[in-house]
């Protein structure tokens, strides 16, 4: 005979505190456009910025939340410490990318140093 676990009554993950989708589809929508014609009116793709919804990216979080008159901090807590700056580590993209790698390499040029491969002769041949 089968006896139940008592794995099924452990406590349920915490709900999060960010905006439904829903509701922040609802946002928008009160301000007389979509997301779709958000995208296009800052120049992406129609689907762009709706993928803010769904995975994070500080860039689109940024604009949905200028366009609604709030911080990304209030329709998204999770996804931002106490300062605003970005859990995802992700950044805007090319300022986070260059922060690390300045950071990591302690180097403050992001351009590669090359030395001459085939040097020329006293001639200027090669």
């Amino acid at each position: 005979m089968y006896t139940p676990k008592k794995a099924l009554n452990m406590p349920k993950k915490p709900a999060s505190k960010d905006w439904h989708r829903a509701d922040i589809i609802a946002a928008v929508r009160k301000t007389g456009t979509n997301l779709q014609q958000l995208s296009r009116k800052f120049g992406y793709c129609r689907q762009v910025i709706g993928s803010a919804l769904y995975h994070p990216y500080p860039k689109y979080e940024r604009l949905i939340a200028e366009h609604l008159g709030v911080t990304p901090q209030v329709i998204w807590p999770s996804r931002y410490h106490s300062d605003g700056t970005s859990r995802s580590g992700r950044g805007e993209r090319g300022v986070g990318r260059l922060g690390r790698y300045k950071a990591k390499n302690g180097n403050s040029s992001t351009v590669k140093k090359t030395r001459n491969v085939y040097p020329l002769n006293k001639a200027g041949n090669a």
